[in-house]
């Protein structure tokens, strides 16, 4: 599922995703921080864990990577995240357990390496 219409509010702090299937989610910046799937916050395993952000974090700015995925700058300079449209989805206050998640995903599915 891909977005039709992403929405940056610096007044409230949050960003809007509106998918194709007509559903919006609204993602408060210092929780998109707090999940940020990069290597340098998250390390090489296969888990991602919730790691708090302070409340005051802000976007400074946002890019396309792809076809697949956002780039979120944050105040702070990070911007090494790739936040995929499932990513998006799996953390969205409408998926299951309803609610924001601040927890931990064991990625289930993991690419296997094969060495030549």
């Amino acid at each position: 599922m891909k977005p039709v219409d992403i929405a940056h509010s610096k007044s409230r702090n949050e960003l809007v995703v509106t998918w194709e299937d007509s559903t919006a989610s609204t993602y408060p910046v210092p929780y998109l921080r707090s999940w940020c799937p990069c290597a340098g916050c998250q390390g090489h395993g296969n888990e991602v864990k919730y790691l708090a952000a302070p409340e005051e974090t802000s976007i400074g700015g946002l890019f396309e990577i792809g076809a697949y995925a956002l780039g979120i700058r944050f105040h702070d300079g990070h911007d090494s995240g790739i936040y995929t449209w499932e990513w998006l989805r799996k953390i969205r206050a409408e998926a299951a357990p309803a609610g924001y998640k601040p927890v931990s995903y064991t990625h289930l599915t993991l690419p296997t390496i094969y060495s030549v």
